[in-house]
């Protein structure tokens, strides 16, 4: 009998255990709180912006080419080098057109002097006509006396009639040889043209940014030589999303930043949204619709960088941030508290009491960091930071230290 009531005790003490434990894992997971990061709804300024990645480019790059065939024998610059308008940077072989030069003058003297004997030919064809016909009218007056024989009268016609023929032909000669010396004279100009363009000039001040020839080498017309450009005209673009863009408009203030400007932003503003888009691929292969949108840097900044030792060039990657709207005061949770709800609606979690509240949001301006609520809070009130999983609505919640 004292066997069997042990046995009942050792049972009962075993339940009440199980029971105490089980009733102790209840209570600590109905009083259990996940450690959230937190923040509070402030009230201050907020700017919508648009950021990416960009690189320094220049509204104008002068690509000097080969102006006719022929051999280049020398470049006087090296990439780096300063030009200033109509500086010679490249000389071409020019004999051959010096030589083209002397044979061209002396065969442009020689059709004036065909030209000028063939307009004294004219001449004396002229004055042998007016002889003949002197002659000719005198014996047409003598013939009614019988004074000449009617032989003489008609020698004296026919030779009136061949200096007429010799004063047509002459002319046409000379006509002939106006043409002539009219597309001569045009070719002194075409040779002094091309024994210019042997000398290759810079058509504008600044910098040489890549020398295409090094060596003595025959080129073809429009082959490349040189590449220049101005650098104090040095600008940034960015291939921004479209869907971002359209918010974007001449003028708008820049931030341009970046290990290439050092660690603190420079000021721009941008100078033209291109009208025509074009596609990309992005990282992971998704095609993308972009267009490039032309940022000028303030007055004096690239001065100021220069002698900060960041003397910046053509191609440099920075990063541009293109502010498109600001609002003074607004209320503000951090961007990161936010996410979209089932209905596609912007949602986050409030701390009240110690549990996430889901509230469903009104949001205005927003950037990478911040956003704007215009319906849904309070200033003051503390928002969730980058909620878990594992959050849902009424969650126990306490805030990390």
């Amino acid at each position: 009998m004292a066997k069997k009531r042990r046995v009942r005790w050792v049972w009962v003490a075993v339940i009440a255990v199980l029971a105490l434990i089980v009733a102790k894992a209840v209570v600590g997971e109905l009083t259990k709180k996940v450690d959230i990061r937190a923040a509070a709804v402030t009230e201050g300024s907020i700017m919508a912006y648009v950021e990416e990645r960009a690189r320094t480019s220049l509204p104008h790059i002068y690509h000097l080419t080969m102006p006719q065939q022929g051999r280049v024998l020398s470049i006087n610059v090296q990439e780096g080098d300063k030009v200033t308008d109509g500086q010679a940077v490249a000389q071409i072989d020019d004999v051959d057109w010096m030589d083209t030069a002397s044979q061209v003058a002396d065969i442009t003297r020689a059709f004036e002097n065909w030209l000028k004997a063939s307009a004294a030919q004219v001449k004396a064809n002229q004055i042998r006509r007016d002889f003949t016909k002197w002659e000719w009218e005198k014996n047409e007056k003598l013939i009614k006396s019988k004074a000449v024989s009617e032989r003489q009268h008609r020698d004296s016609r026919r030779r009136y009639l061949d200096s007429n023929v010799r004063i047509e032909e002459s002319q046409s000669l000379l006509h002939a040889t106006e043409a002539f010396n009219s597309i001569v004279q045009l070719i002194p100009g075409y040779v002094a043209r091309n024994l210019e363009r042997t000398v290759v000039k810079s058509p504008v001040s600044g910098t040489v940014l890549k020398r295409h020839v090094w060596n003595e080498k025959v080129m073809s017309p429009g082959a490349p030589m040189l590449d220049l450009g101005d650098l104090s005209t040095l600008e940034v673009t960015a291939d921004i999303l479209t869907e971002e863009a359209v918010r974007i408009q001449a003028g708008d203030r820049v931030e341009i930043f970046g290990e290439a400007i050092g660690d603190t932003p420079i000021q721009g503003s941008v100078r033209l949204v291109e009208p025509e888009a074009f596609k990309t691929m992005s990282s992971l292969g998704v095609e993308q619709q972009r267009v490039a949108v032309r940022i000028s840097f303030a007055p004096g900044t690239l001065e100021t960088l220069r002698q900060s030792g960041r003397a910046m060039g053509l191609y440099y990657r920075v990063r541009v941030r293109v502010f498109t709207d600001e609002k003074e005061r607004a209320l503000r949770v951090p961007r990161t508290a936010m996410f979209r709800g089932i209905d596609g609606g912007w949602q986050l979690y409030r701390v009240d009491k110690g549990r996430a509240n889901l509230v469903n949001v009104g949001v205005g301006l927003m950037n990478d960091h911040q956003a704007e609520i215009v319906e849904g809070l309070k200033a003051g009130e503390t928002v969730i930071i980058a909620p878990e999983s594992s959050i849902s609505d009424g969650t126990r919640v306490a805030a990390m230290e």
